[in-house]
């Protein structure tokens, strides 16, 4: 009942912001604006190292700076500096917690552990 209970939650608050939230998945979608969302990780960013760092035409990285400037995932103050905003922030956040701990990550990653250890274990027995 508590599961059924939670999926209701989740059901209602997705569909009150559905539009919303498939605009911001639309704009996070994008593997250069994910990127330039990246490097505003590290800290405030000029428009011309922008440029450089996604290796595109001017007016294609301007595109892409408004879309995420439209979804507030960054800003950019008044001497044209562009930083990641809190949302951006959060939705990174969301996004590295939910591809990492998603079931089928962890399953892969258990896994992994698992040939590990059966590869060391045949390791020390053949050449110990």
């Amino acid at each position: 009942m508590i599961f059924r209970d939670l999926n209701e939650d989740l059901i209602n608050s997705l569909s009150e912001s559905i539009l919303i939230i498939s605009k911001i998945l639309k704009c996070l979608g994008n593997e250069k604006r994910l990127n330039v969302l990246i490097y505003l990780l590290k800290g405030p960013l000029s428009y011309g190292n922008i440029v450089k760092k996604i290796n595109l035409k001017k007016t294609a990285v301007s595109n892409h700076l408004t879309h995420l400037i439209e979804e507030k995932l960054i800003e950019r103050d008044d001497y044209g500096i562009y930083k990641i905003t809190g949302d951006g922030l959060e939705f990174l956040k969301a996004i590295n917690k939910a591809f990492y701990e998603s079931p089928t990550r962890m399953k892969e990653k258990f896994e992994s552990m698992q040939s590990r250890k059966v590869s060391d274990s045949f390791l020390r027995r053949y050449t110990g």
